[in-house]
């Protein structure tokens, strides 16, 4: 294994104020302990585990952590955040990180984390809540180069979408929501928000 050195002279000082102002909340109180790598669902898939995400960005390696494949991995299941000793909120950082990934255009090599992700906020944007089978239409349409691939991608996931709704784990049609006008007068405000921003 081939260690690299970290040069402070080519870190960004103000990435952790960066990912704390972007609701990376508690994001310095991180010791190391590990924790949240112990227990991540996913970590097996991950560039870099979760403890090592905190320490980079405690460091400011912005564009290590940026480029990171881990942080489209996260589940959002906050096992590593009920379970910190420190109480730092590391669902929230890894979703400041990719907040501030895609403010700022960053490329990474697997593209469907970002798909995925914009497709899930678009989904919840337009019917106030998550709609499974919409969320696959999207992330398949738009990662797959193909009708045929998309099709095919389809059909592998067909058979656990089915077993999914005969147990009442998934609708096929998104649930209605009650007060559809309040939720694009929530979404044109968070637009604007993110446009005085930029």
């Amino acid at each position: 294994m081939e260690l690299e050195t970290i040069r402070l002279k080519d870190c960004d000082q103000n990435f952790i104020k960066d990912v704390i102002e972007a609701g990376g909340k508690k994001a310095h109180l991180c010791f190391q302990c590990g924790t949240c790598t112990a227990g991540c669902p996913t970590v097996y898939a991950m560039d870099y585990t979760p403890r090592q995400i905190m320490r980079m960005v405690n460091l400011g390696m912005k564009e290590q952590v940026l480029k990171s494949g881990t942080i489209w991995l996260c589940a959002s299941c906050f096992t590593c955040q009920t379970r910190c000793p420190r109480g730092v909120e590391i669902t929230s950082v890894m979703g400041a990180l990719k907040s501030i990934a895609i403010k700022e255009g960053i490329e990474v090599a697997d593209k469907k984390g970002p798909v995925f992700h914009n497709s899930f906020i678009e989904v919840a944007m337009d019917h106030g809540r998550l709609s499974e089978p919409i969320l696959l239409l999207k992330f398949v349409g738009r990662t797959e180069g193909s009708i045929p691939g998309a099709v095919k991608s389809l059909i592998k996931e067909a058979s656990l979408g089915m077993e999914l709704a005969k147990r009442g784990k998934m609708a096929f049609l998104p649930h209605k929501i009650r007060k559809p006008k309040q939720l694009k007068i929530i979404c044109e405000n968070i637009r604007k928000m993110e446009e005085e921003v930029q």
